[in-house]
């Protein structure tokens, strides 16, 4: 596995990845330079390659989105299910007792639910949300408990990112400005990178969303797609797909839902790009773990017969 690279090294490095950016560059254009932008400013800082391992926790908690990314150094919640204790739970299984990051993707309740047991329980540092007004109960209570309790409130807009020690970084895609008023498509957008390998985090968002996503340019070709939507219809474009193209696509959703879901185009579309689907209806929790080089997947249960 790659160790840390020493400060002292850092201007060597720095002038290898100029010339590789470069190549990018004048071969492909702008397309694929903001993973090459991210290894600088690691470079610059004394380490560019990750250390340990990254552990992506895609919960099981029936119809709803609850995420935990998992190093050493970090632990990040992203959604936290409807109302009740399963994550919370699952993060006390876990020996997770301090959380250094909670995003609430957007104000559904299958998404923030269970962030309120979460946020009364664990020692939160830092809440990232869209920022979009919503009148239920439980997401005044959500509020009320991250001023409660003191935690600082981030609202996520494209373009911020996190760089943590470890090599894990975190970058915002979505939403920008302004916001639609659709909820789902209001969602955060995160790209997370450890290494070589990336996940794409997508919450609820549509083909609106997918569609802003498309026309700002990002990069977004994904090792791990979080399949937007719990796999409706609504999402996964071709055109959005296609631009991801994942090896693995994680599909967060409820056993036996009302809603169809995940629709049977997009299980389709997935498996025309050779993406290995995952679903939580039916392997149970799923777990991706990374080096920064290569991915093994853990499975709760063996896949339950359709």
């Amino acid at each position: 596995m790659a160790g840390k690279i020493k400060r002292r090294q850092a201007p060597l490095v720095l002038l290898l990845l100029c010339l590789a950016a470069l190549a990018v560059l004048l071969s492909g254009g702008w397309s694929g330079l903001e993973e090459w932008v991210l290894r600088l400013e690691h470079a610059a800082g004394g380490s560019i390659l990750p250390e340990g391992v990254l552990e992506v926790h895609f919960i099981d908690v029936g119809q709803g989105d609850a995420i935990l990314i998992s190093t050493a150094l970090k632990k990040i919640l992203v959604d936290g299910g409807e109302r009740g204790n399963t994550v919370l739970n699952y993060l006390r299984q876990e020996g997770v007792n301090k959380l250094d990051l909670v995003v609430g993707t957007h104000p559904h309740s299958d998404h923030i639910g269970g962030l309120v047991n979460v946020l009364q329980e664990v020692a939160v540092t830092e809440v990232m949300d869209p920022g979009v007004p919503h009148t239920s109960r439980l997401f005044e209570e959500y509020l009320a408990l991250i001023d409660e309790k003191g935690i600082k409130f981030t609202v996520a807009r494209a373009g911020a990112a996190r760089h943590f020690e470890d090599g894990l970084v975190l970058q915002v895609l979505h939403p920008g400005e302004p916001l639609s008023s659709s909820l789902n498509n209001t969602s955060i957008v995160l790209k997370v990178i450890f290494g070589q390998v990336s996940f794409l985090l997508t919450g609820d968002a549509e083909e609106a969303a997918e569609r802003e996503l498309l026309e700002r340019g990002h990069n977004l070709r994904s090792t791990v797609l979080k399949v937007a939507h719990h796999g409706s219809e609504t999402s996964s474009t071709p055109d959005f797909i296609g631009a991801v193209r994942p090896q693995v696509a994680v599909i967060t959703v409820g056993e036996n839902n009302s809603y169809g879901h995940p629709d049977a185009a997009v299980l389709e579309l997935l498996q025309e790009y050779g993406a290995a689907i995952y679903r939580t209806d039916r392997h149970g929790t799923v777990v991706v773990i990374t080096n920064g080089e290569t991915v093994e997947i853990v499975t709760e249960k063996e896949e339950k017969a359709a």
